[in-house]
């Protein structure tokens, strides 16, 4: 198939698109200009570039409606404004389902699984509500469009990325909170450090799309959870690989350290089940990849 992917110069969008022409799909990448194509290029992504940036909607759109499928990752989120990034996604979202609807061809969204917040010490599946208040909870309206494209002839699809999708590159959350570490001498966690959130490794994830490409039904979300960890261990394992102490900060305190958004995203209890996942598209997470513990030192390596 002809598979139109945004993000694919991306963290994640760039593993989803390797793992589709694995599969032996054809990728057509959007990239924003010549600049990302040449990044697209140096990265060794086996795609074809389109230019055309999220706010170019009637081009992602004809795109889509020439290939066999798309898939959105990008997520736009300039100058820590959530609203209007979440507005612009929106927007993709809707073009998209509009150039395919009635075809029965397949569109996967993103969002995360931190649009839940607090879950509370069980962990839960999909369908769980968001926390009052939540601030990352507004990514559930593009949630919405999603699920209502499945009811004008979309097999339409929404993955959710762990809190802390990880691998031994330079690149997602992960090595910040490594880094972060070295610099002040001290691996933190927010207050006792028992609240937990999800992870996954980026290869096991971007399998998932790959498997909601292929069998997800019409209108499904799915958590993209390997497993749920204690940040408290998370700092525990980063300390033992940078050999300096653990210390509990609190919230504000985390923000000057990581900043406000990964500090917001560090504090909940975020416990998701992926039992949709594995019943229903058969994935399987850290079955044949690392974990996060086993990540932790390779990137500290990397970083010395």
């Amino acid at each position: 198939m002809r598979i139109l992917v945004t993000g694919a110069t991306g963290y994640i969008g760039s593993r989803v698109a390797r793992r589709l022409h694995d599969k032996g799909h054809a990728v057509i990448a959007a990239v924003r200009d010549e600049a990302s194509a040449g990044r697209l290029r140096d990265m060794g992504v086996p795609a074809e570039p389109l230019r055309a940036s999220l706010d170019d909607v009637e081009i992602l759109a004809e795109a889509a409606r020439s290939a066999d499928a798309a898939v959105h990752i990008a997520f736009g989120m300039r100058g820590g404004d959530l609203r209007a990034a979440v507005a612009q996604e929106r927007r993709v979202a809707q073009a998209l389902a509009a150039a395919l609807a009635g075809t029965g061809k397949c569109l996967i969204g993103t969002t995360a699984t931190g649009v839940v917040g607090d879950t509370g010490p069980v962990p839960v599946g999909e369908d769980h509500p968001s926390a009052p208040g939540h601030a990352a909870a507004v990514r559930r309206e593009v949630e919405g469009d999603y699920l209502a494209a499945a009811e004008r002839g979309i097999r339409s699809a929404v993955i959710r990325p762990s809190i802390l999708t990880h691998s031994d590159t330079l690149q997602s959350v992960l090595p910040k909170l490594v880094a972060a570490a070295r610099q002040h001498g001290v691996a933190h966690h927010i207050g006792a450090g028992d609240n937990q959130v999800t992870c996954v490794h980026v290869d096991d994830l971007a399998e998932l799309y790959v498997l909601a490409l292929e069998k997800a039904p019409p209108g499904r979300i799915y958590n993209g959870a390997g497993a749920n960890v204690a940040t408290g261990d998370v700092a525990r394992w980063i300390g033992r690989a940078l050999k300096v102490p653990v210390a509990s900060a609190s919230r504000e305190q985390a923000s000057a350290i990581w900043g406000p958004f990964f500090a917001m995203l560090l504090a909940l209890d975020n416990r998701m089940s992926n039992e949709r996942a594995r019943g229903e598209l058969g994935w399987q997470p850290y079955r044949t990849t690392r974990r996060l513990e086993d990540d932790i030192p390779l990137i500290a390596a990397r970083l010395a």
